[in-house]
């Protein structure tokens, strides 16, 4: 079993441009910081932050870039012990109503995997599709969009012996998924899942459900703020994740793969301060040198 410290890894996913920076910008930076691991999500055109307007989040373009672009991109992140990738998801749809959207969805997301072969990942991960606003259809329609993708992918998959799954995401959503495509597993979003559940209870029936199918974990808390959640933050503004069972929680599951922090920060060099803080506190309870008194106070 590897490490501890050595299966964290931070996403591209919260890492703005703020100051225009680029990918490799990016590597060194994580690189620099000690983290092992290193999940790409493969776009140009995604961003959560930034104020009067948001600040892209870096990454490259599978439409655009080139293979020797792929080769340089390669050799950057040799740095790493760990490679995952994980979609984009921002105006993407794989059970999208528009065809031709759902079908430029589904091209986008073969080349994702294909770049994590590329790449070496130990794991690619997926949005799954969801409603188009203002066009209602039964969710059996939506969930057959996302089984038929994960059968067009599990034989790839299998061959390539990469990890694959949706990301949480509701309990049932998942389980419609990987009921129906053997060997389909799950990117186990700390947040989004406390934030579908809402209870404790239904965040722990997660593991207990899909303990052999989680690919991946997105480690990241959630402020809990006049009855509306925010996703995606650091330990210290978190008041309803209770990471102290989570985490020993996966440790008695023998959760064996990676965690990868998608936290916000203003900047990267912030979120990198935040991924920090999330790894101290990850090793510490994984190890059972560090005890929390309340689910913010690490």
């Amino acid at each position: 079993m590897r490490l501890i410290q050595n299966r964290i890894g931070i996403s591209t996913h919260f890492m703005p441009s703020t100051h225009g920076e680029n990918i490799y910008d990016a590597i060194r930076m994580v690189h620099k910081a000690g983290f092992k691991g290193f999940e790409i999500v493969p776009t140009l055109d995604q961003a959560q932050l930034g104020y009067p307007e948001n600040y892209p989040n870096v990454g490259i373009d599978l439409f655009e870039t080139t293979e020797k672009e792929i080769d340089r991109l390669k050799d950057a992140l040799s740095v790493f012990d760990w490679v995952t990738v994980h979609s984009p998801h921002l105006d993407w749809n794989l059970s999208s109503a528009n065809r031709h959207l759902r079908k430029l969805t589904r091209e986008y997301f073969d080349r994702c995997f294909e770049l994590g072969v590329k790449l070496g990942a130990i794991a690619v991960t997926y949005h799954g599709g969801g409603n188009t606003w203002g066009y209602i259809r039964k969710m059996e329609r939506i969930m057959e969009y996302n089984v038929d993708y994960a059968k067009h992918l599990m034989p790839k998959a299998k061959k390539t012996g990469i990890p694959v799954g949706f990301e949480a995401g509701g309990l049932d959503y998942l389980k419609y998924v990987c009921d129906r495509v053997n060997g389909w597993g799950i990117n186990l979003d700390i947040g989004h899942a406390y934030m579908s559940a809402g209870t404790d209870e239904g965040f722990f029936a997660y593991i207990s459900e899909f303990k052999d199918k989680i690919t991946e974990v997105h480690h990241n808390g959630i402020n809990h703020y006049w009855g509306g959640y925010m996703e995606h933050q650091p330990p210290h503004l978190n008041n309803m994740v209770d990471f102290q069972r989570t985490y020993e929680r996966l440790k008695e599951i023998k959760y064996n793969g990676p965690i990868v922090c998608e936290i916000q920060g203003q900047d990267i060099e912030q979120v990198i301060r935040h991924c920090q803080e999330s790894k101290d506190m990850i090793v510490g309870i994984w190890n059972g040198e560090r005890k929390l008194s309340h689910r913010w106070k690490i």
